[in-house]
């Protein structure tokens, strides 16, 4: 800024100086009147005033020629011709007596040019004067050029930066260029931008990382749980059955108790996955016998009777690969309460393992949405849920490389897990 205000200063003199300076250097080449050459004429002129053909010299200066009577008899290079002792006088010009035997025989006017000096001096001062505003001219216009590219230009690009870092955009470098009067602040603003950006991703990771601890905790509590109640209500039967009242009534207590603890896991489970859109997937090859241990664990009501599934290697994330077995089998629970049959069979790039139900399908027209976020059938009427199992199941497959399909079958709903082979 310092630097701007000297550069300011210097045109601002330069501009003050020049037109005097061109009104200093101002000069007319004017030739001084030689007197002995004036000398000279007037013997030529009072030599040869008698003679019949008289012949005037030739002189580096106008004059003219009166008579006694002061007519003109002779005139050379003068514009004004001056034609009396009047006039003559006007003009300032030189007047000089011929004298002729002692006589005063006319007069000897030598042209002043005092008047085409002042025209020629004011023709010049014009010219300079035009000159010298143009050149003030082209500096204005360099300066205001010179203000615009390196001082608001610049100061544009920074206000720009400021807004798009305010509403939330990191990724937009500002171009450093250090000439320009805030080339100085333009490192330290992009060093800003990338320290904002990297607390950000940082926070980012930070939020997915608890959310993504919260939603496998959550979903880990869920099978001890229901194990929890399903021994709970085998328990219950027994001393129903051996008339233990108090042993009965402890029995409830874990039954209800287990139930409270569902319904708080779930609703945890829930809300953490609304804010989490994105689960981190960390794929590799695995045998596909990985899959007959998953799904054991995640069918903790023993609705499935058959488990048979083609040895290969396939690519999976073990513990993704739980979460949409989990929420398939649960969803069938949930909805169907029939046993379910898995077969698995192999494409040409994928490893197909297909999970099925006797409770009579969806609606046809509710098919394409079933995976959608939040979306709920109309079979799910008085059953909790919030409409995000499919949806979870479709992406964590997605991020795996796999495929995943529903489709209505023979009185039942299937979901088809497609786990690409190595």
């Amino acid at each position: 800024m310092k630097r701007f205000f000297i550069i300011l200063l210097t045109i601002s003199i330069i501009v003050l100086i020049i037109p005097v300076f061109l009104m200093k250097r101002q000069t007319i080449d004017v030739q001084e009147l030689d007197v002995v050459e004036v000398n000279e004429l007037l013997f030529e002129i009072e030599k040869n005033w008698d003679s019949t053909s008289k012949s005037y010299p030739e002189c580096s200066f106008g004059y003219a020629i009166l008579n006694e009577d002061e007519e003109l008899i002779y005139s050379r290079r003068g514009e004004h011709q001056a034609s009396s002792i009047v006039s003559a006088t006007k003009e300032r010009d030189v007047m000089r007596d011929i004298i002729v035997d002692d006589q005063k025989v006319g007069t000897l006017i030598i042209y002043n040019y005092i008047n085409d000096i002042e025209y020629m001096v004011g023709q010049k001062m014009l010219k300079n004067y035009f000159v010298a505003a143009g050149f003030v001219l082209v500096l204005i216009l360099a300066t205001f050029i010179w203000i615009w590219v390196r001082v608001v230009m610049p100061f544009d690009k920074m206000k720009d930066f400021a807004t798009a870092v305010s509403s939330g955009d990191l990724d937009r470098p500002l171009e450093m260029d250090k000439v320009n009067v805030f080339g100085a602040f333009t490192e330290s603003f992009d060093i800003m931008r990338e320290e904002l950006s990297i607390s950000r991703q940082r926070e980012y990771e930070a939020n997915v990382s608890k959310r993504e601890l919260v939603a496998q905790l959550s979903h880990d509590i869920k099978t001890p749980v229901a194990s929890i109640k399903a021994m709970s209500e085998i328990l219950e039967v027994k001393s129903e059955q051996a008339s233990d009242e108090f042993t009965n009534e402890k029995v409830k207590a874990i039954g209800q108790k287990a139930d409270q603890i569902d319904h708080l896991v779930s609703n945890l489970f829930s809300a953490t996955l609304k804010e989490l859109e994105h689960l981190e997937v960390n794929t590799s090859e695995m045998p596909s016998t990985t899959l007959v241990d998953i799904i054991r664990d995640a069918d903790f009501e023993d609705k499935i009777k058959k488990i048979d599934i083609p040895e290969c290697i396939i690519y999976m994330d073990n513990i993704r690969a739980g979460q949409v077995i989990t929420n398939i089998i649960y969803n069938s629970y949930k909805y169907a309460g029939t046993e379910i049959e898995v077969n698995a069979f192999t494409s040409e790039d994928y490893l197909n393992i297909s999970f099925t139900d006797k409770g009579g399908g969806v609606d046809e027209a509710e098919l394409p949405h079933i995976m959608e976020k939040f979306y709920r059938g109309k079979n799910s009427e008085g059953k909790e849920g919030s409409g995000l199992g499919l949806n979870i199941a479709k992406n964590l497959m997605h991020d795996m490389r796999g495929t995943i399909d529903c489709k209505n079958v023979d009185g039942g709903f299937s979901v088809i897990l497609g786990f690409a082979i190595s």
